[in-house]
């Protein structure tokens, strides 16, 4: 759902761009508000496991298109929703600057979409209620599963709405007949994935569960362990990118289904030299190379354990 700059047109991506902004800064005062040093660790880590989870695309086979996690829900679910939400914004950031991944012109709704939509709506209403009482394995999965599912959709719907009021010349009806159901069945895949990352978290390191902090905020000191296996995954997953999907992610099926037989989509100036800025900014665009995930996935884990290196030794 990476929406590349040519979807929308530039007044819809300016307003994206003033509400993502305005929603950062809300979220930094609110992160300012409570401890981070201790948390450092695991928000490095988890930026840098939903980092390399997003390069790795699963196939719906005959349907011919594909999937990945976003990851909002489970940020939000072990960091904290403001947290969670920072922490998807700078992925999505660095996806579109490093490897032109969702354009920079719409990258103001890409946060809205995936990350806001997720953390800050869905969550609120759906997870939250759910654990507010009850924290085991189960109870976890479902409320994992559904939340994802519902913020894959609801993000679809959004930029479907998006795209509409851009008038870009792709035909609305066709588009929404495609985007919906593609992505409902990508978010009964983003349900089960962070349901299941979410039970194994339950089961192993409660304590890391937002939900949870109140109850045994004195165990949240003790999560090496945590730690190194989602570490350990990101560098797995990150090596194993090369083997994704080759079919077109759920939003680039929808529009090509979209405009078969019909007229390309309009692209202004403006919108070429976007995405000529973001060719000229990107190391690797795309991911190109057998082990661009891998190298990326250990800088990003590297810059985490530098960077809270260096903020626990500020704090003593």
């Amino acid at each position: 759902m990476h929406t590349p700059n040519h979807l929308l047109s530039p007044e819809v991506a300016i307003l994206g761009g003033a509400v993502a902004a305005t929603l950062i800064g809300v979220a930094i005062a609110k992160a300012r508000r409570t401890p981070l040093a201790d948390k450092l660790p695991l928000v490095g880590v988890m930026g840098a496991f939903v980092f390399a989870a997003q390069m790795l695309n699963f196939s719906f086979g005959d349907m011919g298109f594909s999937g990945h996690l976003i990851g909002a829900v489970l940020l939000a679910a072990m960091l904290g929703k403001w947290v969670g939400f920072l922490t998807l914004s700078g992925v999505l950031t660095l996806q579109a600057l490093l490897f032109a991944d969702g354009g920079i012109m719409t990258l103001g709704w890409n946060i809205v979409n995936m990350a806001a939509v997720g953390s800050l709506v869905v969550y609120p209403l759906i997870f939250e209620p759910m654990t507010k009482h009850r924290h085991s394995a189960g109870r976890l999965f479902g409320a994992g599963f559904l939340t994802s599912m519902v913020a894959v959709v609801v993000g679809a719907v959004c930029l479907t709405i998006e795209t509409s009021l851009s008038g870009t010349g792709l035909p609305m009806g066709e588009f929404w007949g495609f985007m919906l159901p593609s992505h409902i069945a990508i978010g009964i895949g983003e349900g089960l994935i962070t349901g299941l990352v979410l039970a194994l978290v339950a089961a192993r390191w409660p304590a890391l569960l937002e939900c949870n902090s109140q109850r045994t905020k004195a165990l949240r000191t003790d999560h090496k362990s945590a730690i190194a296996v989602f570490a350990l995954s990101a560098l797995f997953l990150g090596g194993v990118s090369m083997a994704a999907s080759e079919n077109p992610d759920g939003l680039e099926w929808s529009i090509e289904q979209s405009l078969q037989g019909g007229e390309p989509l309009a692209v202004e100036q403006i919108q070429r030299k976007a995405d000529a800025l973001q060719a000229s900014l990107a190391v690797a665009p795309d991911y190109e190379g057998d082990y661009t995930g891998l190298l990326a996935t250990a800088g990003i884990l590297l810059v985490a354990w530098v960077g809270s290196g260096s903020k626990k030794r500020g704090k003593e």
